[in-house]
């Protein structure tokens, strides 16, 4: 045991990002904000121990410690304001900072006064994103518009471990969320912002998103066909393409150099073409919308590059590690996205797999079998460490994911990018051949990628899976990568990190497997419910844009496909009887039905739980009363959905 730890000292250096990176999620998942009134200081406190003290178990703690009060003080330094639940159809008028393009409609963000939103905030401006169905050819970043917009505050969570659009907006900035009923532009930005201009001239989707790095571009079947067959990470900027374009840049800038001997006779070539690979990644980065796993990828192969130039090994886990850290020290709030986890789950798995691996000598055959392996090797890797992930976000498997990566990502690696790149330079000085050559391409692949999802069981869908289940496939995952083995002839000693690994991932599909779904759903404000009636959801109300994210998630929970028209359940006046074999609960939706019905329903012994639209204290009553969000299990236990957080409109 004594020889194990001391193996582990050499790994140290990479358990501390993970441990941080833990502590910053407990504190983003607790339904309550701690009651810590100088997180700032403490967090520096905490800092000093790491630095001083030794003791590896100390500064573990402290390590988790950090990482929980750095996120607190990082979430309440930003301080963005915080809207009203509703505020109908107000007058807005303020400065585009941001335009996404979309099939339907086109999303602009603005940056407008506080006061016109009525918040609280000691900011002076708001951010909040608009959609809008017919945008005006000439609108541009940096526009001054007005008009009339409906707004919202972003939605709470619904569910646990389900996707909290109040906490993701609160972190992007962004106070309300709606639709521009009508606007027009006041004043037009001096100069057109590049992003725009070239969006213009390419007028393709495919420059949109794989050179421009706008969100969700494609229409919706398209992106759910690339996501079913396992690379519907082309779409969203990342390592994939940074290497494309990062290898382009440094080959032609290589071949440029080799041709001046002026500068190859003092310095090698590879030098000054890296430097101009780089400026070159930079110039993309900026145009491409800086999204996490862009950044990440851009933060890696700055590595690599210093790597080269300083002679150091290019690809270790300590650079991977490193990067990790420089990400959540940006934003803690990075390790909760469903980018940042599946990017380092694919990098940290592939430089685990490949960190012991050695050059050797082949012929012409060999070298083509090597890259066939690993081709493979690496789409099985990235497959495996990223799926917990894509179960946890997306709730399926893709089945012939391997298929996907092995037949369409060389199409995409070998003529879409190279075609995409060079077409949309081309375009801005008005040449769309090749653009229409790479979407003629990208048509073929489409019907290739179509045909594989007609295969059966082309997606296996998951039950939703909880915030535990995830965290015991994380730790098993990071015991794999970072556990150093010994050379015991002891066989479960010599491969403890496979044994601690499966130890953990048996145990998650174990908690998965037993976790019961739950079988009536509530709102915190309970004017939307749902029934579990034959493993099917029925609702108190037909679908409303303001519980869009409810309706999702608890069909995601129930483990259903959302129907396109909601199932209503039938109530007698508001009054709506619940009935199952072990509890039996009414609800109440308005005020009159309340009035009339509360006495008897307390009076009767038959009913176990209440829940109504207000906030109501009936004295000697037999049943109990509920209020918050809150989910009801078969067998009577309620799990609550807290939502008192910093980005929670709270009153």
């Amino acid at each position: 045991m004594t020889e194990f730890l001391h193996n582990q000292y050499k790994n140290l250096f990479l358990w501390m990002p993970f441990v941080m990176a833990f502590g910053a999620a407990l504190y983003f998942s607790v339904g309550t904000e701690p009651n810590f009134h100088f997180p700032i200081f403490i967090t520096i406190l905490l800092g000093a121990i790491i630095y001083k003290n030794k003791n590896i178990f100390i500064r573990t703690f402290a390590l988790f410690l950090f990482g929980f009060f750095y996120a607190m003080s990082f979430t309440h330094i930003i301080n963005t304001p915080q809207a009203r639940d509703s505020l109908g159809i107000i007058p807005i008028s303020g400065t585009i900072t941001n335009i996404d393009y979309t099939p339907d409609k086109t999303r602009l963000t603005l940056r407008i006064p506080s006061e016109q939103l009525n918040t609280k905030s000691t900011h002076k401006f708001a951010n909040v994103r608009l959609s809008v169905n017919d945008i005006p050819s000439n609108t541009d970043i940096g526009d001054t518009i007005s008009g009339n917009a409906k707004l919202f505050h972003p939605s709470a969570k619904y569910a646990p471990s389900s996707f909290d659009f109040a906490r993701w907006a609160y972190f992007s900035r962004i106070t309300a969320t709606g639709y521009f009923t009508d606007f027009e532009i006041q004043q037009s930005a001096p100069t057109q912002n590049i992003r725009t201009y070239i969006h213009n001239k390419s007028d393709s989707v495919l420059t949109d998103s794989l050179v421009l790095g706008f969100k969700k571009t494609l229409p919706e079947n398209e992106s759910n066909i690339w996501k079913s067959v396992g690379i519907g990470h082309v779409w969203a900027i990342s390592g994939f393409h940074m290497t494309l374009v990062g290898g382009w840049l440094f080959a032609l800038f290589y071949l440029l150099f080799r041709a001046i001997p002026k500068i190859t006779k003092r310095m090698p070539a590879k030098y000054p073409a890296i430097i101009c690979a780089w400026f070159g990644l930079l110039f993309y980065l900026c145009i491409s919308g800086l999204s996490v796993a862009t950044i990440r990828a851009f933060l890696m192969t700055t590595l690599i590059f210093i790597a080269i130039i300083i002679g150091r090994n290019i690809l270790t886990l300590r650079n991977a590690a490193l990067v990790f850290l420089i990400i959540f020290l940006i934003n803690p709030f990075n390790v909760m996205n469903a980018g940042f986890q599946l990017s380092f789950a694919a990098v940290f798995g592939l430089l685990w797999f490949y960190k012991n691996k050695s050059y050797q000598p082949r012929n012409f055959t060999q070298k083509i079998l090597h890259i066939i392996y690993l081709t493979i090797m690496t789409a099985i890797i990235a497959t495996i460490f990223t799926m917990p992930f894509i179960i946890a976000h997306f709730g399926y498997i893709p089945v012939y994911g391997l298929i996907g990566n092995l037949v369409l990502l060389p199409i995409f690696s070998f003529m879409i990018m190279p075609m995409v790149i060079i077409g949309t330079l081309l375009a801005i000085f008005n040449y769309h051949f090749m653009l229409n050559w790479a979407n003629e391409v990208y048509q073929f692949t489409l019907n290739i990628a179509t045909q594989i999802t007609q295969l059966p069981h082309a997606n296996i869908q998951i039950h939703f899976m909880n915030n535990n289940v995830l965290i015991l496939c994380i730790i098993g995952l990071i015991c794999l990568i970072l556990i150093v083995k010994s050379d015991s002839k002891n066989y479960l000693i010599r491969n403890i990190n496979y044994c601690i690994c499966g130890a953990f991932f048996i145990c998650a599909i174990i908690t998965q497997i037993s976790t019961p779904k739950p079988i009536f759903y509530a709102t915190d404000d309970h004017q939307l419910v749902a029934f579990n009636i034959n493993d099917k959801l029925q609702f108190n109300k037909s679908r409303a844009s303001k519980y869009y994210f409810a309706f999702d998630n608890w069909y995601a929970l129930n483990n259903q496909n959302k129907p396109d028209k909601n199932t209503r359940y039938k109530c007698d006046h508001g009054l709506c009887r619940y009935n199952t074999t072990k509890w039996n609960l009414v609800y109440m939706a308005n005020f009159t039905t309340i009035l009339n019905n509360i006495n008897n329903v307390c009076q009767d012994k038959s009913t176990d739980y209440i829940v109504t639209t207000f906030d109501i204290n009936a004295q000697n009553c037999y049943a109990k009363i509920l209020t918050d969000g809150l989910l009801i299990y078969p067998n009577g236990h309620i799990t609550k959905i807290i939502n008192r957080r910093p980005w929670n409109n709270q009153h």
